[in-house]
């Protein structure tokens, strides 16, 4: 009995150093694992949409960025001014930020000091690199929170309207989002930005993940770095010569996120939209599909009919590529090599009629339609359809 009241006395003048009788740290709130320094400034009044007379509430979020892949058809030059006309109003920023997961959420007054605290670190799904050296990049967002959610909700793109014989969740579509995006830290790889950085263990300094080619490794942990950005035509020039194109180092900045304030200038909503925008898939892989016997109402959308791209890859003209709808910018492909190889380029003697999608909507995206092709891949040994040598599809406009 002695021995026990002993252990008791030991135990209360241990919690006696830390306050006798009340827990400090137990339970209540949660400390955040960082909190980022934000201002938002400009007029918005110049830059509202139409209709649209105030702000309901304006919010900043951490959205963190996907490896994205831009389409082939996108980055090859043009075969005619048609398919050069359907780049230009269809494909995305080959350069620009691609979300792939809206994480924390803060309120925001123009004009004055904001605080964003993160109490997660950024899930799998969104890490590049092994468990030895992975990074996760994102962007500071600025938005009107327009349906009240309390969080920024992407939109997609919309497809040209599909054939009956396609699953369901290929069909389906999803509305626009209400919130209307007027800021972000970082946009494009061709401008200045500030972008979050999440780093666990080492670093990869040939990695392309939106890269800071000529800035030093970013601190451990988080970090807001910064980069002057590079020109569209130094990147291609970089990439011809199997480099990544340099920032100047001048412009090249790393800090602790308690030790820098993160400055978002307001912008017009339609410079910001792809900061918005989600993707289906991620990996550069187009959706070939089988076109409507019924002509599909293509009204405002640009079409062009162009070769399917063609590489040495020995894998053929692959990919279908989209394996569902499930919410993010990180869903794989199951159709193989894909159009995204490397080596030489050719052209396939399988014509597609591509479509853009159509002048309201918020983000831009193509159809890919095909007279020949598989669910899981445009070339197989047995095809799903074939309409080559068939009548039946009679609106075709391109070549059989």
């Amino acid at each position: 009995m002695a021995t026990v009241r002993r252990a008791l006395a030991l135990g209360c003048l241990v919690l006696a150093l830390g306050g006798c009788g009340k827990l400090q740290n137990w339970g209540g709130p949660a400390s955040p694992l960082v909190t980022f320094n934000v201002t938002f400034e400009g007029d918005l009044a110049p830059l509202r949409p139409p209709h649209i007379t105030e702000e309901r509430s304006l919010k900043v979020a951490l959205v963190w960025g996907a490896q994205w892949l831009t389409e082939p058809f996108c980055i090859l030059p043009p075969e005619s001014p048609e398919a050069a006309a359907v780049i230009a109003d269809g494909c995305r920023d080959t350069f620009g930020f691609v979300p792939a997961r809206v994480d924390a959420t803060a309120p925001l007054t123009q004009g004055q000091p904001a605080t964003l605290p993160l109490f997660q670190l950024p899930t799998a799904e969104v890490m590049v690199g092994d468990v030895t050296a992975r990074v996760a990049q994102g962007s500071l967002v600025v938005f009107d929170d327009r349906d009240g959610s309390g969080t920024l909700e992407l939109s997609r793109p919309h497809r040209a309207p599909l054939s009956g014989n396609e699953p369901d969740r290929f069909i389906k579509e999803t509305p626009d989002s209400f919130d209307i995006i007027y800021g972000a830290s970082f946009v494009s790889m061709t401008a200045a930005d500030q972008r979050v950085i999440y780093r666990e263990g080492g670093f990869n300094l040939n990695g392309a993940f939106y890269p800071r080619a000529g800035c030093a490794p970013p601190l451990k942990a988080f970090s807001v770095a910064g980069a002057g950005g590079f020109s569209a035509s130094a990147a291609l020039a970089a990439t011809l010569a199997g480099t990544l194109p340099q920032e100047d180092p001048a412009t090249c900045t790393d800090a602790l996120p308690a030790e820098t304030t993160v400055s978002i200038a307001a912008r017009a909503p339609a410079e910001l939209a792809e900061v918005g925008c989600d993707e289906r898939i991620v990996n550069g892989s187009p959706r070939y599909r089988e076109p409507p016997e019924e002509q599909p109402d293509l009204t405002g959308r640009t079409v062009a009919c162009a070769h399917l791209p063609s590489f040495d890859t020995g894998g053929g003209l692959g990919g279908e590529g989209d394996v569902g709808d499930a919410g993010n910018a990180n869903e794989t492909s199951d159709a193989g090599t894909g159009d995204a190889g490397s080596g030489a380029a050719g052209a396939s003697s399988l014509i597609q009629l591509v479509v853009s999608g159509r002048p309201g909507d918020r983000c831009r995206g193509l159809t890919h339609y095909v007279l020949r092709g598989c669910r899981e891949s445009v070339t197989c040994v047995l095809p799903d359809w074939d309409y080559t040598s068939s009548s039946a599809i009679s609106w075709w406009p391109c070549p059989r």
